[in-house]
């Protein structure tokens, strides 16, 4: 039986149901700039159980949650929230790129002794707790990678070996996903264990397709976020690639890792948004309730699942 840990225990991967495969429900980043801002604090844990309620409401069945210990993982709050709502929630180890926050110490760590502080989140419990991440994440910067991004793409690939979860990488602006694969495949990784996401910053149908020649996944998680570009062009990349046989391999969300990405913080649009708006509009463009079964059932189920 294929297995998903979860902030509540191991469960078979086929209860995951519809998933959102890379998300925030609780977050408080630390650090200075931009980033530390109040509105990237999702730092309520009743206004996630909120948002889980509403998911759930749609039939929501789990949630990634993508937010690492540098970005303000909060282990106590992503239980209770599980808890009060019935989404399974997933939690990671890791990190999301250098600029995103990483200890000072990471610069003389080795790359074993990175990964083994990923492991030990994996096998015997995050910050403190018995509780278990279900997966392992890196990521790099914009059009570059700095060496403890190196180091820490190289650890995470020796974590999901170690441990059977699979690798979930952060791109900058959709940048350096080939050369995130060069550098994981070089530690041996299975690259059918390996998700790249935040593609759709960088919407070029080559790109994709290289990406996915691969056997890495890929995921779509800015439909709805015009500012970067219109959901037009994200359908026709989606429709072209599905053509060329790659739907068992994408996946959507929404990436909401800010208030104003939240309908409980008072803006919106809300998980809920992409059931209810995005795949609706795919069915009009000519996509099958099939493939987007594959989207955000199967596809979640399968990558997600441990290696045992």
């Amino acid at each position: 039986m294929a297995e998903i840990r979860t902030v509540l225990g191991d469960i078979d991967a086929a209860q995951m149901g519809f998933t959102m495969a890379h998300e925030h429900i609780l977050t408080h980043p630390k650090g200075s700039g931009s980033k530390a801002e109040i509105g990237h604090h999702l730092d309520s844990v009743d206004k996630a159980i909120q948002m889980l309620q509403e998911f759930k409401a749609i039939d929501g069945g789990g949630i990634i949650e993508t937010t690492p210990e540098s970005w303000g993982r909060n282990t106590p709050g992503m239980v209770e929230a599980s808890q009060k709502s019935g989404v399974h929630v997933v939690a990671c180890t890791g990190y999301i790129c250098e600029e995103h926050g990483m200890e000072p110490e990471v610069s003389d760590w080795s790359i074993n002794h990175i990964a083994d502080r990923m492991i030990k989140d994996i096998t015997e419990g995050m910050d403190g707790t018995m509780v278990k991440a279900g997966w392992v994440k890196a990521g790099t910067a914009y059009m570059h990678i700095t060496p403890n991004e190196e180091k820490v793409l190289r650890a995470a690939a020796r974590t999901a070996i170690e441990t059977g979860v699979c690798m979930h990488t952060h791109t900058t602006s959709g940048t350096m996903g080939i050369e995130q694969i060069e550098i994981v495949e070089s530690e041996g990784l299975d690259l059918e264990r390996m998700i790249i996401a935040h593609v759709d910053r960088n919407l070029d149908l080559w790109y994709h397709r290289k990406l996915l020649s691969k056997g890495v996944y890929i995921i779509y998680d800015g439909p709805g976020k015009v500012k970067y570009y219109p959901d037009s062009a994200r359908v026709e990349v989606l429709r072209q690639l599905v053509a060329d046989g790659y739907e068992r391999k994408i996946m959507l969300s929404n990436d909401m890792g800010r208030r104003s990405h939240h309908r409980v913080y008072g803006y919106g649009p809300g998980f809920n948004w992409i059931k209810e708006r995005f795949l609706p509009r795919l069915i009009e463009e000519g996509f099958t309730e099939d493939t987007l079964d594959n989207f955000m059932i199967h596809n979640p189920a399968t990558i997600y699942a441990m290696i045992k």
